[in-house]
């Protein structure tokens, strides 16, 4: 062999050496600086462009950190995902990102293009994919199946979220509407007589509804006008105090029945008890992985 090669075999597995410093070793895997530079190689170039000397050293620093940190991040939900008998294969993740740019009609150069706008590359997102189907496959499978969601859990919820839920009290009203206090009085005493206020709107009523007894249906508390909500809420059940109006005629709302906020309806309820089991999950999910990060082996040799 000629002497020059003989020279430059020790470089070439002095460079690779130096290519493939550990930088860390999670459980069984191991974090080289190839695998750091292969997350974001532009960033890793736009570097060496930008920057020399001191401020390069430092950029150089943070560019492996972060990608470091990201990476043991990844391998920690990896290693205790397969733990609990939930892998992801390649194949999968692979498939799952043809799908992905099959259902937006972009091919791999322009996700890549689209990615880099988010300051995002490829091996990124593909890492990405693969901890979000891990972390989807435990929830479903581990987590999720642990939660029991009570009355009084949803009661609390519904205690705790009422804006957010867009709640209110709910009345089966009816209405009649008279002229005058004189007819008034005669429509009060007639209701009194016979106790069946839809007989007596349709005899004394001169609103649009008093065909119908005077049924306005189910009515949200909310919706009303602040004088009649406060007289409405007040009757809870039966004949209300009578309003009067500008021109001096009257109004007198019938409570015929009442739904709390709380007594939301099964959509409602799905919602809610969706919502409070992802949270529980979440957090059931946050302290096992905690608890997987401090029972697998982390080494930094950076």
């Amino acid at each position: 062999m000629p002497l020059i090669l003989l020279i430059l075999l020790p470089l070439q597995s002095l460079r690779a050496e130096i290519i493939n410093k550990i930088y860390a070793v999670v459980g069984d895997k191991v974090i080289t600086q190839y695998d750091l530079e292969s997350l974001n190689p532009r960033k890793l170039r736009l570097i060496y462009e930008k920057f020399n000397g001191s401020d390069r050293e430092q950029a150089l620093s943070d560019f492996y950190k972060e990608n470091l940190d990201s990476l043991i991040d990844n391998y920690v939900v990896e290693i205790a995902a397969a733990k609990e008998g939930v892998v992801v294969s390649d194949r999968e993740v692979e498939g799952a990102l043809e799908d992905i740019m099959k259902r937006n009609s972009v091919d791999r150069s322009q996700l890549e293009e689209l990615l880099n706008q988010q300051h995002q590359t490829y091996e990124q997102y593909k890492w990405k994919i693969k901890v979000d189907i891990l972390v989807s496959r435990l929830m479903s499978t581990i987590f999720r199946p642990k939660i029991v969601i009570t009355e009084q859990d949803i009661q609390k919820y519904i205690a705790e979220n009422q804006a957010s839920l867009d709640l209110s009290d709910m009345y089966e009203l009816r209405v009649m509407h008279v002229p005058s206090k004189e007819k008034l009085d005669e429509a009060l005493a007639d209701f009194k007589a016979n106790g069946n206020f839809r007989d007596t709107a349709m005899k004394f009523s001169d609103d649009k509804t008093a065909g119908d007894g005077g049924y306005l249906g189910w009515v949200e508390l909310a919706l009303l006008s602040e004088n009649i909500r406060k007289i409405v809420s007040a009757a809870k059940q039966g004949i209300t105090s009578p309003v009067e109006e500008d021109n001096g005629s009257y109004r007198v709302f019938y409570v015929e029945n009442f739904k709390s906020k709380t007594d939301v309806n099964d959509d409602k309820k799905a919602t809610i008890v969706n919502a409070i089991t992802t949270k529980m999950a979440d957090k059931y999910f946050n302290e096992w992985l905690a608890e997987s990060r401090e029972e697998i082996l982390i080494q930094k040799r950076y």
